[in-house]
């Protein structure tokens, strides 16, 4: 909600007591008699706001800000939950136990973990969640991979009619397998910061005021699905659609926007990059067509 000075009309924060941009106290004193709504706390300070919780008429002293950026009463805000998941506790839990615990209430229990989870958290925090998923959702698949290569090797004869050293050609594989497990995780934190920056840009446009931290780590864990990245080949197909459906849930309950907002946040980046690479696709057939004629 967006609070208004009564004086200028600029918007102003819950919980303070002057206009930041007039400078004149948001503290007025209410007249008997008007119709205007008073404070339910201090009955003689007219209201500024209604609580976003529970409807309670609010004056500039009782305003609190929440962290998804509502406007509460201070005895609303009082009792917030603490809003924090496994994974922001993972000293506590241990990594490996926090990001398993995390995975399963975001997959299985969305609706209620959003709800109450604290949007706000830190960059580093939400990046290394998003490098665990990656690290994750791919290792089983590729070690199947590499492991079929193990034990079902190109004959040698194949290979050295292609003028192929075998010895060379498994010390490569293994070392590409090596790279590409290393490079999972990083690749992942940056695909996580370019989607979160296209979604973040896009929610602004839509009226959003949260910072870029709360679609960061909206964005981080909603790929609690990449835990199913564990089952060979099927986990890292099924998990984008269901980590799709999640970020969305995500960014409703911790931007505060309708479903609809939600939605066309988490479609920024999937629909950029449709066009990128269809566009790429198209200027490229068009190049050869040209080429060909």
């Amino acid at each position: 909600m967006n609070l208004l000075c009564p004086h200028c009309r600029a918007f102003v924060v819950p919980g303070a007591q002057s206009c930041g941009m007039c400078g004149m106290s948001l503290l007025r004193e209410a007249v008997p008699g008007s119709s205007e709504p008073v404070c339910a706390v201090h009955p003689h300070l007219l209201s500024l706001s209604a609580c976003e919780r529970c409807g309670s008429f609010a004056c500039p002293q009782c305003l609190r800000r929440s962290d998804r950026g509502e406007a509460l009463c201070a005895s609303c805000h009082e009792r917030l939950p603490a809003g924090l998941v496994a994974w922001d506790e993972r000293e506590v839990h241990g990594t490996l136990k926090a990001y398993w615990n995390t995975c399963l209430d975001i997959m299985f229990r969305p609706m209620p973990t959003f709800e109450r989870l604290r949007p706000t958290g830190s960059q580093g925090s939400s990046l290394g969640f998003a490098a665990l998923s990656s690290f994750v959702g791919s290792f089983t698949t590729m070690l199947i991979y590499m492991g079929f290569m193990a034990f079902f090797p190109m004959p040698d004869e194949t290979m050295r009619a292609d003028n192929v050293n075998p010895q060379a050609f498994r010390y490569l594989g293994a070392g590409l397998f090596g790279v590409v497990i290393l490079l999972t995780p990083l690749l992942g934190v940056l695909t996580t910061l370019f989607t979160s920056g296209l979604d973040h840009l896009l929610l602004r446009l839509m009226g959003t005021a949260q910072p870029f931290e709360v679609t960061l780590r909206g964005n981080s864990l909603s790929q609690a699905p990449f835990l199913l990245g564990l089952i060979p080949f099927c986990g890292i197909y099924v998990a984008p659609l269901w980590a799709f459906g999640l970020r969305i849930i995500a960014y409703k309950n911790m931007h505060g926007v309708s479903w609809g907002k939600a939605t066309a946040g988490a479609l920024a980046a999937p629909l950029m990059t449709c066009c990128v690479c269809g566009g790429g696709y198209l200027a490229l057939f068009m190049a050869v067509a040209g080429i060909s004629g």
